[in-house]
């Protein structure tokens, strides 16, 4: 008898509305903790593709800078740049200049005011 009044006390134990709460608390705690687990991992992996992205974005820059350094190195590149980005010439080169025949004729320019479609009121 002692046995069936223990297992029945261990059972209204288990069974109450105390008990029950208590695990409901725990179980809700557990759910909030997992959902934010699993928002911190979206959130990273989100900022692991964006760093990837970057990475190859800046090895290609890399890859044209280095082009760039190996073309700015030999010195008919660096007399390119030079040329193109300054107005020098090298001893002993001449200037040519090449003027067109024909002379186009150039229209003037009106500078008159610009008359726009107003309403009758605007001309106060």
């Amino acid at each position: 008898m002692q046995d069936f009044k223990r297992k029945k006390l261990v059972k209204n134990i288990l069974f109450s509305y105390a008990t029950l709460f208590i695990l409901g608390v725990f179980i809700v705690l557990l759910g909030m903790s997992v959902f934010e687990r699993f928002t911190v991992e979206r959130e990273m992996s989100m900022r692991r593709v964006e760093a990837e992205r970057e990475l190859k974005d800046l090895k290609l820059r890399a890859a044209a800078l280095e082009l760039q350094v190996e073309y700015l190195e030999d010195d008919r590149g660096m007399e390119a740049e030079i040329r193109g980005r300054f107005d020098v010439v090298k001893e002993g080169e001449q200037v040519v200049i090449i003027l067109d025949d024909e002379k186009s004729e150039e229209i003037e320019p009106v500078t008159g005011p610009v008359l726009e479609d107003e309403p009758w009121y605007k001309f106060w």
